[in-house]
C-alpha cells in the first residue's frame, strides 16, 4: 500500500505519554498525517489485545513511525523534526521517578532544542 504523497508529516514529542498517545491516535484517525512519534523509547508499544488497531495499521502502512530521541540533544531533535510541517511537544508526564532534576531536564530544558 503506497502512502499518499499529499499527506503532511508531523512529529509528536512525548507521543507515548498519556496525552501524547491520544494526540497520535487522533492524528492518525484524521487520515491526512504521517505521524512520527519522537520519544525516548526505541519502539512504540502496541496493545497485544488489539491486532488491527489504528496505530498498528499505521505502522504497517508507514503512516506512523517511532524516532528514538533524547530531547536534550539538539542533533537528535533536528533529525527527528526534519521534513515535518508541524511539531507537537507533549508533556511526557514522568510520574515513575522521584528525580526532580531529571524531570526538570526533560520537561523544562528539553523543550528548548525543539522550539
Amino acid at each position: 500500500m503506497a502512502i499518499d504523497e499529499n499527506l503532511k508529516t508531523c512529529v509528536v514529542f512525548g507521543g507515548r505519554g498519556f496525552i501524547g498517545r491520544f494526540l497520535v491516535l487522533r492524528l492518525l484517525k484524521l487520515g491526512n498525517w504521517i505521524v512520527r512519534v519522537a520519544d525516548s523509547a526505541q519502539s512504540l508499544q502496541l496493545d497485544p489485545t488489539e491486532d488491527r488497531s489504528v496505530l498498528s495499521e499505521a505502522i504497517s502502512s508507514g503512516r506512523a513511525s517511532c524516532c528514538p530521541v533524547d530531547v536534550r540533544d539538539k542533533a537528535q531533535v533536528r533529525k527527528a523534526i526534519e521534513g515535518a510541517s508541524v511539531v507537537f511537544y507533549m508533556d511526557p508526564t514522568i510520574t515513575y521517578t522521584n528525580d526532580f532534576y531529571l524531570c526538570y531536564m526533560i520537561i523544562v530544558q528539553g523543550k528548548y532544542p525543539v522550539i
